[in-house]
């Protein structure tokens, strides 16, 4: 298993990264980087340590131990183990606030390994070449080397009505024996400095031209690419801010100046059609995820208001009570999702136990809806201890001293214990480090509105499916003859089997 030392020494390969206005020659150096590197590298490390080697690790087939990361859950149970480590991983990395970990990320994979074949066999322009032999090859590269594969799917926000616009979107230039040439711009990619390979893909929209259709995998180093992130919100002092000087992963502009992308590298490419379908294969796992992470955030959330109240002797006051218990409200309810989903899974074709898809994409959305609230109802409890505390300079300043300890002074604890509270909602949700985590979480994957709209699209969510069963026995409405035409049934044999397996009879409880 790879460990952080050596992830370390792999991103000295002379990647082109601008971060702000620096050139970064050294990711695990420059004072704008090295901290998220430092982070990532302990996620590595993490699966070295003896007491956490049985949620980590297992022990695959051949005898060989192994990160999380690769296991195949094929049963309730199994996903539940998954979904521990997931978890351990969200715990020790600054409590949610890295959100594409390598774990994350290459979660993403599991769908190209689930069922490669409709990947290639709909792929259009690759004069007939099977790309499942680069896939499996590719997937058998990254689990062996535990590398990390950063997505880069969505285009540029540009006014598609204008003829250049087209341009601009990332796109397959030129064909070859040997591989693709790609040119254009992947405008949004999180954590693409710190990852070894960019998992290349396609947000569909209507419109799309096929040569913007493509899925692949290209190396951070190689030839051509550029990246260039938006201003880091990191912060250099750990004492004073202990989550913001765990690391910022980066949002990033990925260009592509002619970029050669070899056959085995290539997934699919050129089928707008199969394009529309991703968002119930790649995105589904990474969602699953991004629950189990909010699920742990909303129990800091949690925390820190019971420790503030505790400590400013308000939390026995029957109103600050009802108050904190919204946010117990809203912690079990992301829990209850997790816990739900995992329960109400089902084997796919692949024989991968997949949780209920319904469960933890609504379950993302209600996270969505009431973050914001949840966010403020902390900070009003902490009220003015949220903001106004002194730095750790002032703290250890003999002068001040004296005057500023009787200040932090509670009911419970020790003085300096509200003010390490403080720094952690300050940096959490006051900062400008805090807003890009919630920012995130916001249009992680999917945004809420588009998730909405392709979850509709499920064949279960029909109205001839089994949620109008009900209403029609109570309204004495019989159910048609012929199955209702929707966008869902419209789509290709391989998408239906994988998501509406549950529906067939292949649920295991």
């Amino acid at each position: 298993m790879r460990t952080g030392d050596q992830y370390l020494e792999s991103l000295r390969d002379g990647r082109v990264l601008w971060v702000g206005g620096d050139r970064v020659d050294d990711v695990t150096t420059h004072p704008k980087t090295s901290a998220a590197a430092k982070t990532f590298a302990k996620f590595y490390d993490l699966h070295h340590e003896p007491e956490l080697q049985d949620i980590m690790t297992f022990v695959d087939d051949d005898g060989v131990r192994r990160s999380m990361m690769w296991f195949k859950h094929e049963d309730a149970e199994g996903l539940r183990r998954k979904r521990v480590y997931l978890e351990t991983v969200v715990r020790e990395l600054a409590g949610g606030s890295i959100g594409r970990t390598p774990c994350a990320n290459n979660y993403g994979l599991v769908t190209y390994e689930e069922d490669p074949q409709p990947w290639s066999d709909q792929s259009v322009g690759t004069g007939g070449r099977d790309l499942t032999v680069g896939i499996r090859e590719f997937l058998d590269l990254v689990k062996e080397g535990d590398l990390n594969c950063a997505f880069a799917f969505i285009d540029p926000q540009v006014d598609r009505s204008k003829q250049h616009a087209a341009s601009t979107a990332l796109r397959v230039v030129e064909t070859r024996d040997d591989g693709i040439v790609v040119n254009g711009v992947k405008a949004v990619a999180t954590g693409v400095p710190f990852a070894d390979y960019i998992h290349i893909g396609v947000f569909y929209r209507p419109g799309i031209e096929a040569e913007q259709v493509l899925y692949g995998a290209c190396p951070v180093n190689a030839p051509g690419v550029t990246i260039v992130s938006r201003e880091a919100t990191v912060r250099d002092d750990a004492d004073n801010h202990p989550i913001s000087s765990a690391g910022d992963e980066l949002e990033c502009t990925v260009i592509f100046d002619n970029v050669f992308i070899p056959w085995d590298r290539v997934f699919h490419m050129g089928n707008p059609d199969h394009a529309s379908l991703y968002p119930q294969r790649i995105f589904d796992w990474t969602h699953y995820e991004s629950l189990i992470r909010q699920m742990v955030r909303a129990e800091l959330m949690v925390g820190l208001a019971m420790l503030m109240t505790e400590h400013l002797g308000t939390f026995q006051i029957p109103p600050v009570q009802a108050r904190v218990a919204r946010l117990v409200e809203f912690y079990q309810t992301m829990r209850a999702h997790v816990i739900a989903s995992e329960t109400e899974g089902f084997i796919s074709p692949s024989g991968l136990y997949k949780p209920n898809v319904l469960l933890f994409d609504f379950g993302r959305s209600y996270y969505l809806e009431r973050y914001a609230e949840m966010r403020n109802e902390v900070v009003d409890l902490a009220g003015r201890a949220s903001l106004l505390f002194p730095t750790e300079e002032q703290w250890n300043n003999p002068e001040l001293h004296g005057w500023l300890e009787p200040l932090q002074s509670g009911a419970v604890g020790e003085p300096y214990d509200r003010v390490r509270i403080s720094r952690v909602i300050r940096d959490l949700f006051l900062t400008d480090f805090g807003d890009r985590v919630s920012t995130f979480e916001q249009f992680n994957g999917t945004p809420m509105l588009p998730t909405r709209m392709h979850t509709m699209k499920r064949s279960e969510l029909s109205p001839s499916g089994p949620l109008t069963e009900l209403a029609r026995k109570v309204c004495g409405v019989q159910k048609p003859g012929a199955p209702e035409v929707t966008a869902y049934t419209e789509q290709a044999e391989y998408a239906r089997r994988l998501d509406g397996a549950r529906l067939e009879g292949s649920q295991v409880r």
